[in-house]
């Protein structure tokens, strides 16, 4: 027996034979790179059009597949991003082949190279992560231009466990009806489009196993706990057995959490507490209803265009935000506008001195009120659907009175050129110390207010938090950041202003309990962590969550409120939440 530790990335359990997919060899098309004369231009232009053909043609077969499974419903919308992106990319690379005079593959290779580049400098994983998909787009066009044949996982047998370097969103929908049952690879994340594909199968992921394909034998048996991040290898009797009853474990709480998810999100003494998801992207909306929450509590708009080389106009922004409204069926959504600047830039703005890119140059609203024409065209568009549905707007990184009142005038102007009615409501987001010192004068103005945990956590205790992971310090769980979000709270309750947490710690259970204790009565998190959440706040006494969150607020370091809430929880709870004594929810499905 041996064992192998890596990162999880997809949940869930999973037995099976070990094949081993070193494909970089086969992925890799080499052609040949030569300089052109002008009259070869058209000639070179051609080949990339017909390769783009043929790219849009495989990728609109897989995405009619995927259409016809309600869980490949992210990989249909996948498959239709990657053939946009490729549009993209070809459009780019005609550009390179007028003015360099390469032929294709050079300018195909040269413009993959580039966009990846532009993502590797970023510091947000999430955005990071969105190198596979063009790495994944370039190879199939390479491949078309070469006229090689795709791989395919379809025909592996029941049972199969792939082990590979690194498994590419669009080789991650053809697994659908194969016989995979896990993935073990060297490469990938949680926020990558295979993990997220993955997840929709139920397929568990564990990825960061350095040469993995070197050190697992083909035909080995496997055992892949996608929890814990434990590969092993070899089991004997005694290890199989062990496995078995956590699978059987993990498969009865995720029963009882699927079952609990449609009561109200309710404490015990009866305070009710929204739930809320945040959302990056149009296709993450079919998890709102999924884990039955309460409407979009944040979304990202910025996600929407990281990867444009074209500037987002009123009528595309206008349709988009139109389209998921109608999708929420009257449900609320909260729309920050673009949160650009520090890591988050699109090509479209071409700014590549690496002072701009600072997390501490301009951002959020500072810099769209520096890029007038961007934010107008988007306030515009948020206006105009707000006369029909539910949306608010909701302005990242406020720092004070003098930018929120610059940017509610905008939303005013905005309102005069539609000729409409209605004003949306219009929220600011807490989460700069400048914002806590100007709360007062902040709070007149609003309407709501929204808490970013994460960056207010990266900015009160000057620590990256894509740089500090791991550290006991750079965690919302400080006393400092905890006392932050009281003061804004309290604050909140007297000029009557809603207010949400929604940071992904808010998706973290005990947090979310200790939140329940501070005051907060809304939280917006990641939408698969609505379960876990729900089941926390049902089993917990909002009157002894404060208790405890008093107590929260009088330790001294992060390390000290964590041992307070896994001691003080289980007191202000019915039943502790553990998954050793989860309890049977049977009686909620009825």
């Amino acid at each position: 027996m041996k064992i192998l530790e890596g990162s999880p990335v997809s949940p869930g359990f999973a037995s099976g034979i070990a094949i081993v997919c070193d494909y970089e060899v086969e992925r890799k098309v080499t052609l040949p790179d030569r300089d052109i004369l002008y009259d070869d231009v058209e000639t070179e232009c051609d080949r990339i059009d017909d390769a783009l053909d043929r790219s849009q043609r495989e990728l609109k077969m897989a995405e009619q597949t995927a259409s016809g499974d309600p869980k490949l419903a992210d990989a249909a919308a996948l498959l239709s991003a990657h053939a946009s992106m490729a549009s993209e990319i070809a459009a780019t690379v005609k550009k390179q082949i007028g003015c360099d005079l390469v032929n294709v593959e050079q300018a195909l290779d040269s413009v993959i190279r580039d966009w990846i580049s532009r993502l590797q400098k970023l510091d947000n994983e999430y955005l990071r992560q969105r190198e596979q998909d063009i790495r994944d787009v370039g190879q199939r066009m390479t491949r078309n231009l070469a006229g090689v044949t795709p791989l395919s996982y379809e025909m592996l047998p029941p049972g199969s466990v792939i082990v590979t370097r690194e498994l590419l969103p669009s080789e991650a929908v053809g697994l659908a009806n194969s016989g995979v049952v896990a993935i073990v690879s060297e490469y990938g994340g949680k926020f990558s489009h295979t993990a997220i594909v993955a997840r929709s199968l139920g397929i568990p992921v564990i990825s960061g196993i350095a040469n993995v394909t070197t050190r697992v034998p083909s035909g080995a048996k496997l055992l892949v706990d996608g929890l814990s991040g434990v590969v092993t290898i070899g089991p004997d009797e005694s290890e199989e057995a062990d496995f078995s009853t956590r699978q059987l474990e993990h498969e009865r709480q995720i029963s009882s959490l699927a079952c609990e998810e449609e009561q109200p999100c309710v404490t015990q003494d009866g305070v009710a507490i929204s739930l809320l998801g945040n959302v990056g992207l149009p296709d993450e909306l079919d998890q709102i209803a999924d884990h039955h929450l309460g409407g979009v509590g944040l979304f990202r708009t910025e996600f929407l265009f990281i990867d444009s080389h074209k500037r987002p106009g009123f009528d595309l922004q206008a349709k988009v935000y139109g389209d998921m409204a109608n999708k929420l069926a009257g449900l609320p959504m909260v729309i920050r506008t673009f949160d650009l600047g520090g890591d988050k830039l699109p090509p479209f703005l071409a700014l590549d001195d690496a002072s701009v890119r600072s997390s501490l140059h301009l951002r959020g609203l500072r810099f769209s009120l520096s890029e007038k024409d961007l934010l107008d065209a988007q306030l515009r568009a948020i206006v105009q659907v707000a006369q029909t549905a539910d949306v608010r707007i909701l302005f990242p990184m406020v720092i004070g009175s003098h930018d929120f009142s610059q940017a509610i005038a905008d939303v005013d102007r905005a309102v005069r050129q539609l000729d409409v009615l209605r004003r949306p409501a219009v929220g600011a987001m807490i989460e700069t110390p400048a914002a806590l010192f100007a709360l007062d004068e902040i709070l007149e103005l609003a309407d709501f207010v929204a808490i970013g945990t994460n960056d207010l956590t990266q900015y009160m205790l000057a620590a990256d938090r894509d740089l500090s992971e791991g550290t006991d310090d750079c965690t919302a769980m400080h006393p400092a950041v905890l006392r932050a979000i009281k003061r804004v709270v309290q604050s909140s309750q007297r000029w009557i202003c809603s207010v949400c947490v929604c940071g992904e710690e808010a998706g973290e259970s005990d947090f979310a309990c200790l939140l329940v204790g501070l005051g907060v009565r809304e939280l917006s998190l990641s939408p698969s962590r609505g379960a876990a959440v729900r089941h926390a706040i049902r089993r917990v006494d909002s009157r002894r969550a404060a208790e405890l969150a008093e107590r929260a607020l009088q330790c001294r370091s992060p390390s000290e409120v964590r041992e307070l809430l896994t001691l003080g929880l289980s007191d202000c709870a019915t039943t502790f939440i553990s998954p050793e004594t989860s309890p049977d929810l049977s009686s909620d499905c009825s």
